[in-house]
């Protein structure tokens, strides 16, 4: 019998080191027959590297102090405990505080020296990540854009669509997948004339039916427009000044929204074309954004 054919779920078991031992002698023989695909496996391996880079000090520094101090038991009860009382309660509120943050500020809040976890620090750190690399931003190129947009789709589970930019001076460059703290997330890459670069990611919203307008925030120097609807979560980020980015992200918006509502012109009349996030007219006027969030 022929092994099965080595898919993209495998490659990604192999890199992380998850892959089933079963599969693996058909993985590194396809592995030693193809260039490509072992080049590929040490760009991912590169890829993760990268994200432990960025991402690692945080989960190495120290809780913070007002944490530990609330864990700790009031004096008043410390008089009549017993010494092992005391370290015992102690010990079990420090594991639960560790444990609370580390499920609950995987995306919500988790704040350490007044660093917040968000999206749209994500979105930006991803955004200086690939954005600045001048030889590889992407995994398929906007050569093979319908490709491009096929795979991205099929690995979020919804249909991914990449606006076009042209008009405003940025093309397409290509797109990848990147690691989210819930979700993958397809990232497109943008270029002008001037080198300069903006990135869209796209992702399954954590909270389902949540809507907001436009928000904007700034992490480390890089802007960040994000707003929610009913089947994804959408941040336009680059190194651009408000005004500009704002422009934009209402292009890529009244392009997704016609692209959404598109088939239901022929679908029956019943069937509501998708919902405007709040405060966000298009095209007649600019959405009203909410006050400037200053994240970093």
């Amino acid at each position: 019998m022929n092994p099965l054919p080595v898919s993209d779920a495998d490659i990604h078991a192999y890199v992380d080191s998850q892959l089933a031992p079963k599969r693996m002698p058909a993985v590194e023989d396809a592995l030693a027959r193809d260039p490509a695909l072992a080049a590929r496996v040490t760009e991912l391996r590169q890829q993760n590297a990268s994200l432990r880079d960025a991402f690692d000090p945080w989960l190495d520094e120290a809780l913070p102090e007002r944490l530990v101090a609330g864990a700790a038991a009031p004096r008043a009860n410390r008089q009549w405990m017993p010494s092992w009382v005391g370290m015992a309660l102690a010990a079990a509120a420090c594991l639960v505080v560790g444990v609370g943050l580390g499920w609950f500020g995987r995306e919500i809040s988790l704040e350490n020296d007044g660093t917040p976890i968000t999206f749209t620090r994500q979105a930006a750190l991803v955004h200086a990540l690939y954005a600045s690399d001048a030889n590889r931003p992407v995994e398929i190129w906007a050569a093979e854009e319908q490709r491009l947009v096929r795979w991205l789709s099929r690995r979020l589970g919804f249909q991914v669509r990449a606006p076009d930019l042209n008009s405003l001076g940025f093309a397409l460059v290509g797109g990848r997948l990147v690691a989210g703290n819930e979700n993958p997330t397809a990232l497109f890459v943008y270029e002008n004339a001037d080198k300069r670069r903006l990135t869209l990611q796209v992702r399954k919203p954590v909270n389902v039916g949540h809507e907001t307008a436009f928000r904007y925030a700034v992490e480390d120097g890089v802007g960040v427009y994000y707003w929610v609807e009913e089947n994804a979560t959408y941040a336009l980020s680059g190194n651009l000044d408000r005004g500009q980015l704002l422009a934009i992200g209402r292009v890529v918006y009244g392009q997704l929204a016609t692209l959404e509502a598109a088939p239901a012109s022929t679908a029956p009349a019943a069937t509501p074309a998708p919902k405007a996030p709040d405060a966000m007219p298009v095209p007649a006027r600019p959405p009203t954004t909410a006050p400037v969030q200053k994240l970093s």
